[in-house]
């Protein structure tokens, strides 16, 4: 096989031991894999990929990073799939230069060059002007360096690079040396200078924008600058919060103002009430903020999508047979996958479920979560059947309990800057409790079990902060409908401002958390399906 063939590269990354390939996004390098990978199918993508969006959140492993990073795959569109914009102010199609500011190499070093005194008091617009500054000057380095490499060499790009060093100090050279890296400053200085640039012509941040707008606007191209998500963000330092405070006005004041160049931040949506209070003026800085959320077929289809490549890789005769099944149709996902969840699965309770509504209600509906476990499945039944074509009971149970604690740490994890005592306060508290339960008897469990180490840990934690915490999480929910198999639960993961829970309400606890903690079950024998993950009394016929 040509190993620079698609196909041989698509095995990189879908393999026996991975079928759907990386739950994370940022571990696809390859891009054309990457745009093969990608699912054209589902709305929540859709509905987000718009002009109008300056700030996108998302839980972690919501596929923030996988939103972004199709905003590259342009080239490959038609070559693949031809998505249909959901609407006018799609951008899917928009951007030819794409300058992704990842966390680990580049934002960090910007925020700390943008707070620099920790210590010291900062009026927010001095720091928003340290932010356009840093950024800008950037996107003016990236924009020469790509058109050099390209020989698209204009007098606007020359007169760019001349800005970008007419006011060089050794701070801004430090700093440069930070964000830049050597291989861009290597690039810049490679550039020979005209002579009209020297001396007396001299220009100002905006008429270096101006500039670039006109480049770009002359080779009929628009750019596109993404600050990637910041998972591990520590919300409880003052500055920091600030700095990004500052970071989200500086963006909307640009993109409010810019057409032919768009910028675009992707922050976690653990953190987003914690950013809301840091705003200054968030009415303002927080209008074109949307949020990254899943619905359960969107979920399948995303899977069923890789699955379907793995299949043409490692069982192309079987691969054949799904080849014209709509995955954009619902019914036809369902049926997709009632393929392989051949037999109805028992639970704890010994009540037959469907094998695909029992994995997902082990999740938040987040793809990552739901990558794993079925990524795990499949491997299980393989093991035990030689093939992909059928998912073994057995294999279900064993990949639940093998990665529930995986994904209950993963959750945990995105917490532990707002409340790193979380699993502490928990166990003691859900030990032995019941799955569905009432405001009540939490309150009671937490007074006899939860505050004594709360006043060990941290004194000023009490059941307001407890309830808080567990709802932010999905720890708990609401628990809204009984039927004749389920309690359902309403759980505030995917919301910015998840309802608070008081004096009468009826809770449940999310499944994922049931064994973790060590509950008991609930005298009823029902199982816990969060709301969402399919309409109950549909299950009965499935």
């Amino acid at each position: 096989m040509d190993k620079s063939s698609l196909a041989h590269r698509l095995r990189q990354y879908l393999t026996p031991t991975f079928p759907l390939g990386p739950s994370d996004a940022a571990e696809i390098k390859d891009i054309e894999v990457a745009a093969k990978l990608f699912d054209p199918h589902n709305d929540s993508f859709n509905t987000l990929l718009r002009k109008d969006l300056s700030v996108l959140i998302g839980r972690r492993g919501s596929g923030k990073t996988a939103l972004l990073n199709s905003y590259r795959y342009r080239r490959y569109l038609d070559k693949y799939f031809k998505p249909n914009p959901r609407s006018a102010a799609s951008d899917y199609r928009a951007y030819d230069f794409v300058i992704p500011i990842e966390t680990y190499k580049h934002f960090d070093d910007m925020q700390h060059a943008v707070v620099r005194d920790a210590n010291g008091f900062r009026p927010i617009e001095a720091i928003v002007e340290d932010w356009a500054s840093v950024v800008t000057d950037y996107f003016f380095a990236r924009l020469v360096a790509e058109e050099l490499e390209a020989e698209r060499i204009t007098d606007a790009i020359g007169r760019l690079r001349s800005y970008l060093y007419q006011d060089e100090d050794d701070f801004k050279r430090r700093i440069r040396e930070q964000i830049w890296g050597t291989k861009l400053l290597h690039i810049l200085k490679r550039m020979v200078q005209r002579e009209s640039h020297q001396g007396d012509d001299r220009l100002n941040r905006e008429d270096a924008l101006a500039l670039a707008v006109e480049h770009l606007t002359v080779t009929k191209r628009r750019a596109l600058i993404v600050f990637d998500s910041m998972d591990e963000y520590d919300i409880g330092n003052e500055a920091f919060n600030r700095t990004l405070a500052a970071l989200i006005r500086f963006i909307s004041n640009f993109n409010a103002r810019q057409d032919q160049i768009r910028i675009k931040l992707v922050l976690p949506s653990e953190i987003f009430p914690e950013i809301n209070r840091a705003s200054a003026n968030p009415l303002k800085d927080l209008v074109s903020v949307d949020q990254l959320s899943w619905e359960a077929t969107e979920l399948e289809q995303i899977a069923a999508h890789r699955f379907r490549l793995f299949l043409e890789l490692y069982d192309p005769e079987y691969a054949i047979e799904l080849s014209d099944l709509d995955l954009n149709k619902r019914h036809i996902v369902r049926a997709f996958w009632s393929r392989f969840f051949q037999k109805p699965h028992k639970n704890i309770y010994d009540v037959p479920e469907d094998g695909m509504t029992y994995v997902l209600r082990h999740t938040q509906l987040l793809p990552r979560q739901f990558l794993m476990i079925l990524q795990e499945i499949i491997v299980r039944s393989h093991r035990k059947t030689g093939g992909y074509r059928e998912f073994k009971n057995s294999a279900i149970a064993g990949a639940i309990d093998a990665m529930e604690p995986q994904i209950g740490m993963e959750i945990l994890g995105a917490f532990s800057h707002i409340y790193p005592k979380a699993e502490d306060f928990c166990k003691p508290v859900f030990a032995n409790f019941p799955t569905v339960f009432s405001y009540e008897e939490l309150e009671d469990k937490w007074r006899k079990k939860g505050r004594p180490v709360a006043r060990v840990l941290s004194p000023e934690f009490d059941t307001p902060q407890f309830c808080e915490m567990l709802v932010r999480m999905g720890i708990i929910g609401i628990s809204r409908v009984e039927t004749d198999r389920y309690f359902e639960g309403q759980f505030g993961y995917d919301s910015k401002d998840p309802t608070n829970i008081g004096d009468g309400h009826a809770l449940c606890l999310h499944p994922i958390f049931s064994k973790k903690f060590n509950a008991a079950g609930n005298e009823q024998r029902k199982a816990i399906i969060p709301k969402g993950i399919v309409n109950p009394p549909q299950v009965e016929q499935d």
